[in-house]
């Protein structure tokens, strides 16, 4: 499976940055978000580093607190801080999710399925289908999806296959999509952290408003279970 692990773009020396534990918190956050993609279709994994992407942003603002506590400025500027971060509908759910996950219990993932015929990754043909939240996309595939009878055995039709398409929604955390909620609080947290360098007089860029692409990982077909399927189809 392809892995998404990327360099989240940060600009700071962990070894002389003054706030070099809140960045390396930061830089934990943007790590377990693309750990989510690498385990979108495994449920238990894809939870497991959905909540520690909780923890290690709250762990920023922490760390500040920790690492600043005894600035002069740093307690009218946080409380400013806090204000907005407070005011601010998803930051709070992201607080709120945190704590739920951290003190009650999981969140309240939901998952929608979309099965049927991709051909070259496009959808062409299929339907959504209703499964418990903790089945892998790769028993929809090799259990429910080949039912339909939709493609012969060597798959005749270049790029034609079977596929799963799988979003997560956490209601804990808001509408949409997990991925796109996580991306745009890791931005905002950053922002945040972007602004304590400067109040310590260090240099610091905001991080990149790249987003993660969901079509990277939200689908799953018989080619990416086992590459050497296209071999075996005569596709190459």
């Amino acid at each position: 499976m392809t892995k998404h692990v990327e360099n989240a773009g940060s600009t700071h020396d962990l070894d002389t940055c003054p706030l070099a534990e809140a960045d390396d918190k930061h830089e934990e956050a943007h790590y377990f978000i693309s750990r989510m993609m690498d385990e979108w279709h495994n449920p238990p994994q894809f939870r497991a580093n959905l909540n520690a992407f909780l923890q290690a942003l709250r762990n920023v603002t922490f760390a500040l607190q920790s690492t600043l506590a005894d600035q002069p400025r740093f307690r009218s500027w946080y409380e400013h801080q806090q204000n907005a971060m407070r005011s601010d509908p998803l930051l709070r759910k992201f607080v709120e999710g945190r704590n739920i996950v951290v003190k009650r219990r999981n969140l309240l993932l939901k998952s929608t399925i979309h099965i049927g015929v991709f051909k070259h990754r496009r959808q062409k043909i299929g339907m959504n289908i209703d499964v418990p939240v903790d089945v892998p996309s790769l028993v929809i595939l090799t259990e429910h999806v080949p039912k339909f009878g939709l493609i012969s055995e060597n798959h005749p039709s270049i790029g034609e296959e079977y596929g799963v398409l799988r979003n997560w929604i956490a209601e804990d955390l808001g509408e949409g999509s997990v991925l796109e909620l996580c991306d745009e609080a890791w931005s905002k947290i950053g922002d945040v952290l972007s602004a304590a360098h400067t109040l310590v007089g260090w240099n610091s860029t905001p991080p990149p408003r790249h987003g993660h692409d969901i079509s990277l990982c939200n689908l799953l077909t018989e080619s990416d279970v086992d590459p050497s399927l296209p071999k075996k189809w005569d596709w190459c």
